[in-house]
């Protein structure tokens, strides 16, 4: 049950960071989306090696990671390296093109495709209350996406991005640093190659606010980051499910409050379906919770 209650507190976390950083993206405007991903992927790299070595741990994480090797289970991390640079790619270039909505779509999407995986891959049992939590929500982004009049085609990537990158962490055995030091590694070369021949300004011709704030995209993007690997190793895939919609609620509502992106009032059916499926899960798990807790006794 602690590991549990570790993996909700690191989850919750870790959305409401995502769900915040639309607001971080806004203020990169003159800063292409693959030039963010990039910078974000070389100073991610950068602090994670910063605590590493403050860790004492290179040793221990070369170690790891030639028992990946050796097993074959390295192309884990690879792949899910590619689907978090997609994801974020993808999500920046949305924001920054005035599609903040659209992206928070996806994010209400992907609960449901963990869902999904949760129940045909995982095999995780769908108690009576996670299947009415699950009615409820479906309902909810059916409403959503026929209000938004349909599903972008950058939406399904968030969505199904997200979703690969989540499978892929609960096949990886690795401590939340090294698993993440190991992906920014995978993509580094990757950065360093399109700044090379790409003809996209230098860090330093920016002015000094957003040199600093591409700098500090390595340890924005890291934290959330090491929080999610914590709760996709200590939480069911049904449970992280369910959470994960506190990230695409508080990007619709900075989309709608900060960006002043138009919200048609209509759409409060929606979240009604959303959060009640959500408190339906809730109740369902508080209650077997207990149960467990009484039957220990």
């Amino acid at each position: 049950m602690q590991n549990r209650t570790k993996g909700i507190i690191t989850g919750v976390s870790s959305y409401i960071l995502w769900g915040v950083l639309g607001l971080y993206w806004s203020l990169l405007k003159e800063v292409t989306a693959l030039d963010i991903l990039g910078y974000r992927f070389i100073f991610s790299l950068v602090f994670m090696a910063v605590i590493l070595s403050f860790q004492k741990q290179w040793t221990s994480f070369f170690v790891s990671v030639k028992t990946l090797w050796q097993s074959g289970k390295i192309i884990w991390v690879i792949l899910s390296s590619l689907f978090i640079a997609i994801n974020w790619g993808t999500y920046i270039y949305m924001v920054g093109h005035g599609q903040a909505t659209e992206a928070s779509l996806g994010y209400y999407i992907m609960p449901l495709l963990n869902v999904v995986v949760a129940v045909f891959f995982f095999r995780e049992p769908l108690t009576k209350t996670s299947v009415l939590a699950v009615l409820f929500a479906t309902i909810g982004v059916v409403l959503l996406t026929i209000q938004t009049g349909s599903i972008p085609f950058n939406t399904m990537i968030v969505a199904f991005a997200f979703c690969f990158y989540g499978v892929l962490k609960k096949q990886i055995a690795l401590p939340a640093s090294f698993s993440l030091t190991l992906e920014t590694m995978v993509c580094f070369p990757l950065a360093v190659g399109y700044f090379f021949f790409s003809k996209t300004p230098s860090l330093f011709s920016y002015d000094g606010l957003t040199i600093s704030l591409l700098v500090l995209s390595g340890v924005i993007t890291a934290v959330p980051l090491l929080l999610f690997t914590v709760a996709a190793k200590s939480l069911d895939f049904l449970t992280l499910s369910f959470i994960q919609y506190i990230n695409p609620t508080i990007q619709l509502l900075i989309a709608v409050f900060f960006f002043r992106e138009a919200f048609d009032p209509h759409k409060l059916i929606v979240f009604v379906f959303i959060w009640i499926g959500i408190a339906i899960f809730t109740i369902g798990s508080i209650h077997s919770y207990r149960q467990a807790i009484f039957y220990k006794k």
